[in-house]
């Protein structure tokens, strides 16, 4: 009883005991192995007892009282015999039982129980040193379970720590912008200010009057005291005015966005293109020989020539070289007749080269209509107004030619590519400065002289651009065409029904300012 109670006091479990004392009981061992067992036993309880002995010497000067070690039986533990600390603080041997135990080692084939000694009286005391705080943990670990992690799980810890730091990075950065700009010192100032002010739901001050207000109406008045000839509420009075709405207007595209994004073409390079060619006819032949492989088509014949007549035929050359000769001929003729038939077959018609020559041309204004004014002195000269007229039809222009006595203008519409195209030839492939203003025919080689183009230096033909520029749609729907007119008001006139007078309005003021200027 005596040994459970200590066992008790120390937080060790009881049935350890009783199994061991039960193993002991059935245990049997030799005489030779009883003796070995007991000197060992022996050699330790010495050992221990010298311990004890320097233990006492080195706190003999200490007036505190040691505790007698505890040893459990020799066959508890294990059959060498070796003791656990916890064990060895279980009992206490006495030196009679030990010296009982050596006497008896040789004759008893089994070993008894032990005996229950009881605790030295120098254990006693020993209770009230012990700190009630310490926990003595057991001898056995406690047994560690499966941690098992869900799927996805590291995952979102990676994905809150790059979170985290992200938030650190822009919260560092906003205080550094803070202090360059002077926000913080603001902040500041804005939490050591007093907390009485009437707050809303939203937790933000409404004032009674607008700081920028406080100058006209003065301290200590308020909206309602300005004085009005109706008296109605502010609210009431500008209610139509007055609104919480904000109004956005809508976002227009620009009139020459295109309605699909338009990308660059790729052109090119001569070996790249060689390149290609030679892989397109590699996979052709290797899919033609693949069929032939197959059974799917028939083997060519083969290409026979004067030059490989011999080599290829062999033996039937050599038998009738005549009809052989006549038969590669034949082939021979096939093969050009065969290859100016492709050719023909690949060739354009007439429809089908003027409808090219249109898509070439032509192009998209669906967005936008670039506008060219050309104003030229004199169209005397019918080869030069033929060119002018013509190219304008050639490019699928549209506008109209205007034509008076001292003054032309011609007004074309179209793209980009044709506008630059006409631009070159007004200004120049025509020579509109060989010919005098109002000369209709001009010689071949023919030049002015220095004494004549002094005398008629002003009246030379030019032709000038006025204006271009890009508009939204075309103000003509044909081809253009010649108008005559006889003065300034009906050209003005005419032009006034397409919308676009202001085109003869710039190129007459330009004229009168350059009469002015000579």
């Amino acid at each position: 009883m005596q040994i459970q109670e200590r066992m008790k006091g120390l937080g060790l479990p009881l049935h350890q005991l009783s199994a061991k004392s039960d193993k002991f009981n059935e245990t049997v061992l030799r005489p030779d192995e009883a003796i070995a067992f007991a000197q060992l036993h022996m050699e330790k309880v010495q050992r221990l007892n010298e311990m004890k002995t320097k233990l006492a010497k080195s706190l003999s000067n200490v007036n505190v009282k040691t505790p007698s070690l505890v040893l459990e039986s020799m066959a508890s533990d294990n059959k060498w015999g070796i003791l656990s600390e916890q064990q060895s603080k279980l009992k206490p041997v006495k030196k009679e039982e030990a010296n009982y135990e050596e006497k008896n080692a040789q004759t008893t084939p089994i070993l008894k129980k032990t005996i229950e000694a009881e605790p030295d009286s120098s254990t006693g005391p020993v209770v009230d040193f012990q700190d009630p705080r310490l926990y003595l943990k057991p001898a056995l670990r406690k047994r560690r379970h499966f941690d098992f992690k869900q799927p996805g799980e590291y995952e979102k810890m990676a994905k809150m720590q790059r979170s985290k730091a992200k938030l650190e990075k822009l919260q560092s950065e906003i205080e550094k912008a803070a202090k360059q700009t002077g926000i913080s010192s603001a902040v500041k100032l804005a939490i050591v200010t007093p907390s009485g002010l009437p707050e809303t739901s939203t937790g933000e001050y409404i004032p009674e009057v607008e700081w920028w207000d406080e100058v006209v109406l003065g301290n200590g008045k308020r909206y309602e005291n300005i004085p009005s000839v109706v008296d109605i509420a502010p609210l009431d009075r500008y209610a139509d005015t007055i609104t919480d709405l904000v109004e956005h207007p809508i976002q227009l595209k620009p009139p020459d966005e295109p309605l699909q994004p338009q990308y660059l073409k790729a052109s090119l390079t001569k070996k790249e293109r060689k390149k290609l060619r030679r892989q397109n006819r590699r996979e052709a032949i290797k899919e033609k020989t693949e069929k032939i492989r197959l059974g799917l088509d028939k083997p060519p014949e083969p290409k026979l020539k004067i030059s490989n007549l011999m080599r290829v035929l062999g033996t039937d050359a050599i038998q009738d070289p005549t009809k052989m000769e006549a038969v590669v001929r034949k082939q021979m003729a096939e093969r050009e007749q065969k290859h100016i038939d492709e050719n023909r077959s690949r060739k354009l018609t007439r429809e089908e080269k003027a409808s090219k020559a249109i898509r070439k041309v032509a192009e998209d204004t669906s967005l936008a209509v670039h506008v060219a004014v050309y104003k030229v002195k004199s169209l005397a000269n019918p080869a030069k107004k033929f060119k002018v007229l013509m190219n304008a039809k050639q490019l699928q222009m549209t506008g109209t030619i205007i034509q008076l006595e001292d003054i032309n203008v011609i007004i074309v519409e179209g793209g980009p590519k044709q506008q630059k195209f006409y631009k070159n030839l007004m200004l120049n492939r025509i020579k509109w400065s060989e010919e005098i203003a109002g000369q209709r025919h001009v010689r071949k080689g023919a030049q002015l002289d220095e004494d004549s183009q002094q005398s008629n230096q002003g009246k030379l033909n030019e032709c000038t651009l006025v204006w271009e520029g890009i508009v939204q749609k075309r103000a003509f729907n044909g081809e253009p065409r010649f108008i005559q007119v006889s003065n300034h008001k009906q050209a003005r006139e005419v032009l006034d029904k397409y919308g676009v007078a202001h085109y003869w309005d710039l190129c007459y003021a330009t004229s009168v300012l350059l009469s002015d200027d000579k």
